[in-house]
């Protein structure tokens, strides 16, 4: 049974009933004192990736667009709306993950009015939009086929910085079932990785919309080595690059993820 607290269950309820969509499995919202959407998650708010985008701001989100690309739950997305962003856009490719964005947003009220979802491709959406003073790619760019090519997408879609957290593949090691080191064309350069099996590629589109967290149109994703990301960003067109110590420098605490294999940077326009 659902708890009784002082949660008010959304007017537009999800088809699939709003205590069916609980609990997420990523993003830890807290919807009113004591109710979380799931209770080993990320609590976005709080999270070192919302404070390096307010950072990168210059300390306010007052007035500022973002675009929260592979949002799964929307949970930075909302985050970012209750920092003041006058517009934060989640887009993500399966529905299911939607409704609980709009479920978090719809529980939350008034605090995330500038929060709004659309069930795309990022690949195919992001185009359709202008300009955003934020590209935020958390978790997202390691499920592409080819990750240099949606880079200069990220940057025709970017006025400021995009937050790019990603894995890379390690030069002296296979990991996640990577295979060997390949090298891989895109826009007339060739940058060295190894590819990731995101799933085989007869996969039916009713397992593929389950998998919440696997890419949605590559079957098969490249990982670049790290040296060869960076230098897809600056392929890409971002004038500077700063990468963020993820295990922590003394002033930003711990980033809670493998850091053995992911990485994270800020890059500027």
């Amino acid at each position: 049974m659902p708890p009784t607290s002082t949660v008010v269950v959304p007017a537009q309820p999800s088809p699939h009933g709003w205590w069916d969509l609980l609990p997420f499995t990523a993003h830890r919202i807290a919807l009113a004192p004591g109710f979380e959407t799931t209770v080993a998650g990320v609590p976005p708010v709080d999270d070192i990736r919302t404070q390096l985008v307010l950072d990168a701001c210059g300390g306010s989100l007052d007035g500022r667009t973002i675009v929260d690309l592979g949002c799964l739950e929307g949970g930075f997305t909302l985050a970012f709306a209750q920092r003041g962003a006058a517009r934060a856009l989640g887009i993500e490719a399966r529905e299911l993950s939607v409704e609980r964005c709009e479920l978090a947003k719809a529980l939350l009220g008034v605090d995330v009015e500038g929060a709004q979802f659309v069930v795309a491709d990022i690949k195919d959406e992001l185009v359709r939009h202008e300009p955003f003073d934020v590209v935020f790619a958390t978790g997202i760019l390691y499920h592409v086929a080819d990750p240099a090519g949606f880079l200069r997408t990220m940057r025709s879609a970017c006025r400021h910085v995009a937050l790019v957290d990603t894995h890379v593949a390690r030069i002296e090691e296979a990991t996640h079932d990577c295979s060997p080191i390949v090298s891989r064309d895109s826009h007339g350069s060739t940058y060295r990785g190894r590819m990731f099996p995101e799933y085989p590629p007869d996969v039916s589109d009713d397992a593929k919309e389950a998998m919440a967290w696997a890419a949605y149109s590559d079957a098969d994703a490249f990982w670049p080595l790290e040296d060869d990301l960076v230098q897809m960003m600056h392929d890409a067109g971002f004038a500077r690059v700063e990468k963020i110590d993820v295990a922590g420098d003394g002033n930003l605490p711990r980033w809670g993820v493998d850091t053995l294999n992911r990485v994270m940077y800020l890059a500027y326009v």
